[in-house]
This record gives structure tokens, sequence and C-alpha cells, in this order.
């Protein structure tokens, strides 16, 4: 994650626990994205924002060479305690540049982290750096239609702090930003990526069991979308 309020290792750890089997989580972006990626081994990936290494698990467990990476050192914690040896997992901001070399990775996966910055370019400008020629960059990000109730204009990058329930005994706050497609879509092409499908994935079927009005809910108005791209040569 790129969001201080992840620092606290109690939070992260409830975070955990609790993303590691929710609807939004486990049975709406993780099967989505997954689906998306298809077959993963024998590439290097990077995992930009891996919180508590989910993603990470699954790509190592397919055959990928995965480098998972977080701002949070509490998720590097339990990201590290999560992996083991069959991934590296770094501590690093993606706001600043990354430390790899040109060229380290076939794939960049960034899940439901770029929502937390209000400058895309500077991450994206890296993840082009750092992928080969024709890797692919993956981001899910919040939808614009989850926030457009809530900020003044749907046109402008905006930031947007909520109340969050379920991660404690008591709410926490969150700030994260609201951003148009249409800004997206400029920030993933200024960054030197030719955009291959913009995907606004459905609840698996295991959300109706565990959760049938938010289900229902996420099939009528969409809160994550999935960019898929490719470093433009």
């Amino acid at each position: 994650m790129t969001s201080g309020l992840y620092d606290d290792p109690e939070l992260a750890a409830r975070y955990a626990d609790v993303t590691a089997a929710n609807v939004c989580n486990a049975a709406y972006e993780r099967p989505a994205v997954r689906a998306l990626l298809g077959d993963v081994a024998s590439l290097d990936v990077l995992d930009a924002g891996c919180a508590a290494g989910e993603h990470a698990a699954w790509l190592t467990a397919s055959g990928a060479r995965a480098v998972a990476l977080d701002a949070s050192p509490a998720m590097v914690a339990l990201a590290r305690a999560r992996l083991g040896p069959a991934a590296r997992v770094v501590e690093a901001d993606l706001a600043r540049p990354l430390p790899f070399a040109d060229g380290s990775f076939d794939l960049v996966l960034s899940s439901l982290t770029l929502h937390y910055l209000e400058d895309w370019l500077p991450p994206l400008r890296e993840f082009a750096r750092v992928l080969r020629p024709g890797g692919r960059l993956v981001v899910s990000t919040h939808h614009p239609f989850m926030t457009i109730d809530v900020v003044p204009v749907y046109h402008e990058v905006t930031l947007v702090e909520e109340t969050w329930a379920g991660f404690g005994a008591e709410p926490v706050r969150v700030r994260f930003y609201h951003r148009p497609f249409e800004r997206m879509l400029a920030d993933l092409d200024a960054a030197g990526f030719r955009l291959r499908g913009l995907h606004e994935p459905l609840p698996a079927p295991e959300a109706d069991a565990q959760d049938p009005a938010l289900a229902a809910r996420l099939r009528e108005r969409p809160w994550f979308v999935i960019l898929d791209a490719v470093r433009g040569d």
C-alpha cells in the first residue's frame, strides 16, 4: 500500500485478515485480475503495492518470479512472513524512483494502490522504465463511478476522505483520490503505455453466498476498474 494509514501494525494485520476473504478483494478484484493476467509462469513480475502478499503468493504459486513491493513497513513485514523465500519483498515508495534496473520485469501488477496517489505519472514512468520492451502493466484501482456522488466535479482529480468500518474497534479515516477515466488514460499514454483493455469486473459467484446485498450493489454500480496496458516501443 502507499497510505500511511497502513503503517500501524495492528491495523495492517487486521486489514490483511479482513481482505484475505472479504467480497471486495477475494470475490471481486482478485478473481478478475488473475483471470486477466492468465499464464504467468516463468515471468519476472513486480507486485507494486503488495500489501500482505495475497497476489504475490498467487504469482509465485503460479510459477512467476515475483518481487513484492510496498511502502508500509508493517505490510512489508506481513508479506515477508507470508511469502518467506518464495519472493523478494522490498520496502519502497511508488512516488519515488524504484530500486530496480531498467528492463527488470515482464509484468508489473499494481493492485488497488494507485488511487492513494495524487500524481500517477511518476510511478507509471517508473513502471515503464523497469519493464522490458513490450512488457505489460495491469492496474486495478477505484472506478470513478465509486466516488461520483462525493466529489463536486467529476472531471478533476479530487481528494476523498471516507470512514471505513470493519478494520478494528473504531472506524478509520481513509484518504484516496477520485480520478476520471480521461485522466487515467492520458497518464498511461504520457508514461509511454498503450492501452490494451479497460475492464469493469463483476463479482465472482461466491460473492452472492457471502454477501448477496453487496454482490448485487457491485453488479449495479462498479467500484473497481482494471487497466491492461503494454509498454509502447
